[in-house]
């Protein structure tokens, strides 16, 4: 059997599609002498969809590769036609990843093609056709498409499972889950044998449920010794810890406490899970020794099992079962997870309107979300173009700032890579 490397965490960057330009064109034809305006708008960028799927159970498909861009949309183009948009990417995840945003998680998708937008593409630009009114019939207003950026992203996995196995290593998780389900873990007489989660389906009469493996924890584990957090974590979307300690421990009560201590110090969301105490290797005790393991733990239920001889299994899972049906029948399903959301982190926010202003060698320099959006947006080759961005910035107060740090005619404004001056009275 081939082994699978298994990945939980992967950084990213993506980048949605650009959008493409408007056209500024008018209708030539012969023996029409003033055809009116015919340049197209530009089409709308590709968005980035990430879609969680049932496919996959790692993140390996990410190692090689870290950078994701969806399709620009096309220019515009003269007889008013319309670019084509860029085609959206879609990034399949495995059912359980988080995705992570400036350290912020943003959403957990949790069910099988539950789509999240990750970055909405740009819009297109319009061409000057879209710019006719009764008041212009020649307009030579025009746009550029929006620009996205690139967006950095963390995709955190933890593994989606009804049962979680918990214990030392060595007491006899895989042997069990290897016994009750399909999968074929690894399986020696030694620490660490179980080196990646692995998750198997128990399938009993017309009941089933899924069930996983991880690798042992030892005194430490909250501070990611042995394999510490790197595992811990996909233990916390488990309905049910199944906690199994080997049955030819000297202090078996004793290495119980030490994995329920781990548990409260990695996190308290994971001591309110409920547990099922399992014994495993039974056949290496008599009755005496498990009547004393029994009254150590006190009034608590505990199952004997040896997997091996296949002795206590069937109890086992009848009681998964039953506590799984009681945890699913408090949990409603909730109808809210059925819809797409959509958070949008490139585009513009238009209500975000600060801007700051500095002069240096005599050149006037705006910073801020809105004067660099329409900067970008509108290109100064035309004089309408020109005059529509001085009404843009002169209805947010850019111009009246300027004039107030003592803005001249004729002083040249840039903001990024826009240059321009203010040369008339009527502007200014």
């Amino acid at each position: 059997m081939k082994n699978i490397t298994f990945i939980d965490e992967a950084k990213i960057k993506i980048k949605s599609g650009n959008g493409g330009d408007g056209k500024l064109s008018f209708h030539r034809e012969k023996y029409v002498e003033r055809g009116g305006p015919s340049g197209g708008n530009g089409g709308n960028g590709g968005s980035i969809y990430f879609k969680a799927t049932t496919n996959l159970n790692t993140l390996l498909n990410f190692r090689g590769k870290s950078i994701y861009k969806a399709e620009n949309g096309e220019n515009g183009d003269i007889k008013n036609m319309t670019g084509a948009n860029g085609k959206d990417l879609f990034i399949e995840v495995p059912i359980g990843t988080e995705i992570i945003i400036n350290d912020k998680k943003i959403i957990d998708l949790s069910y099988n093609n539950q789509l999240f937008i990750a970055a909405k593409g740009g819009k297109g630009g319009r061409g000057n056709a879209s710019f006719k009114s009764s008041q212009n019939n020649a307009p030579t207003i025009y746009e550029k498409g929006e620009k996205t950026d690139f967006i950095e992203i963390i995709l955190n996995l933890k593994l989606l499972a009804d049962v979680g196995l918990l214990g030392l290593p060595n007491a006899g998780k895989s042997t069990l889950i290897s016994v009750i389900s399909k999968a074929k873990p690894k399986i020696a007489d030694y620490q660490f044998t179980t080196l990646k989660p692995q998750l198997g389906v128990v399938k009993y009469y017309e009941d089933s449920f899924v069930i996983t493996d991880l690798p042992g924890l030892i005194s430490g584990a909250h501070l990611n010794k042995g394999m510490g957090i790197s595992f811990l974590k996909h233990l916390e979307r488990t309905q049910l810890l199944l906690h199994l300690i080997s049955g030819d421990q000297i202090d078996i009560f004793k290495n119980y406490k030490l994995i329920r201590k781990e548990l409260i110090l990695y996190s308290k969301k994971l001591v309110k899970i409920p547990e099922i105490i399992v014994i495993t290797k039974k056949d290496l005790l008599n009755q005496d020794q498990i009547l004393k393991i029994k009254k150590s733990f006190k009034n608590k239920k505990i199952f004997f099992i040896s997997a091996i001889k296949q002795e206590g299994l069937d109890l086992l899972i009848k009681e998964i079962i039953i506590i799984l049906k009681k945890i699913k029948e408090n949990n409603k399903y909730d109808n809210n997870l059925d819809k797409t959301e959509e958070f949008i982190y490139h585009k513009y926010q238009e209500e975000d309107l600060s801007f700051d202003i500095e002069k240096k060698e005599n050149v006037w320099i705006i910073n801020g979300k809105y004067p660099k959006y329409w900067a970008n947006r509108i290109p100064l080759t035309t004089f309408e173009n020109y005059l529509r961005i001085i009404k843009k910035f002169s209805n947010k107060g850019i111009i009246a700032k300027l004039k107030e740090k003592g803005l001249k005619q004729g002083d040249i404004i840039t903001v990024k890579d826009t240059y321009f001056t203010i040369e008339y009275n009527d502007e200014f």
